[in-house]
């Protein structure tokens, strides 16, 4: 924190600036209005549908969750946002995501959206979010428009309550790892995650999830879940083969992702069926 910005906030303070949705940015381009409008009016969890996601008053051990925040930022890709009609697209938007190093010790190895706890400094999940996004990625807040402030859900695997923040990159610029949190970031395109054939569902122990093909690595779990969520949410979601599930630790061990299997397993044992996804 610098010398001259020795504000602090308590906990209570940023919920209270979670329930308060920024104001509209203009001229958003228009494969994003509808969605933006539906984050922040509608309820993520309608989509989730799961009931491990719900943020109790109390996790595991009587402890409060703690809270955290995400980044989902939504850009152009490089050749534009149009499609051959010269129609803007979702299909030629990106979305900024992440690979945790294996050496972290919380979620390591996983696909994720650039964010981490809640710091004194941050008036709101859209401050911790901004700031965490520029120290792992150096994403320049400035570039950005915030779009929405979603509902917060819950990863009972770490106790952490996860508030999503939406937002549009209307300046996009060159991103790296810019900590040793991260060994690869990428703004990834949309279509990517769109296609059919990119997608297949994990299991293990009776929980089962969305997952995909990153490259070499999956992405599973939480952003998973919330991708999927977003991905039906704005329409954008195309049919995928849902039925056949695959073995989430076999999976996982023939990716790239360098996850922590043994003390993943523990944690899904512990948690038992109708836990979440870490």
């Amino acid at each position: 924190m610098s010398e001259n910005n020795t504000q602090t906030f308590t906990q209570a303070q940023w919920l209270r600036a979670a329930a308060q949705q920024p104001p509209m940015p203009q001229d958003l381009p228009g494969w994003i209005v509808d969605f933006v409008k539906d984050c922040r009016e509608g309820d993520i969890h309608e989509y989730l549908n799961d009931s491990a996601r719900i943020v109790p008053k109390q996790g595991p051990g009587g402890q409060p969750p703690r809270y955290s925040a995400v980044l989902i930022l939504l850009g152009d890709l490089a050749e534009g946002g149009a499609d051959e009609a010269g129609v803007a697209s979702h299909k030629k938007a990106s979305m900024l995501l992440t690979h945790r190093a294996p050496t972290m010790r919380k979620h390591s190895g996983q696909v994720a959206f650039p964010g981490g706890g809640r710091e004194d400094q941050d008036a709101g999940p859209i401050e911790t979010a901004l700031r965490e996004a520029n120290e792992e990625t150096g994403l320049d807040p400035a570039s950005v428009d915030v779009c929405a402030v979603m509902q917060p859900i819950y990863i009972d695997r770490s106790n952490f309550a996860v508030i999503p923040v939406l937002a549009y990159w209307r300046e996009p610029h060159p991103v790296y790892c810019a900590s040793a949190e991260n060994d690869w970031v990428q703004p990834y395109p949309v279509a990517k995650l769109v296609d059919p054939a990119r997608r297949f569902r994990v299991e293990y122990l009776g929980w089962s999830g969305p997952a995909w093909m990153i490259d070499d690595m999956v992405l599973w779990g939480f952003t998973g879940g919330v991708i999927s969520a977003i991905l039906q949410r704005a329409g954008w979601e195309e049919p995928w083969d849902d039925a056949a599930a695959m073995d989430l630790f076999a999976t996982l061990q023939e990716s790239s992702n360098g996850e922590a299997l043994g003390e993943m397993r523990q944690a899904f044992t512990h948690a038992g069926p109708d836990g979440g996804a870490p």
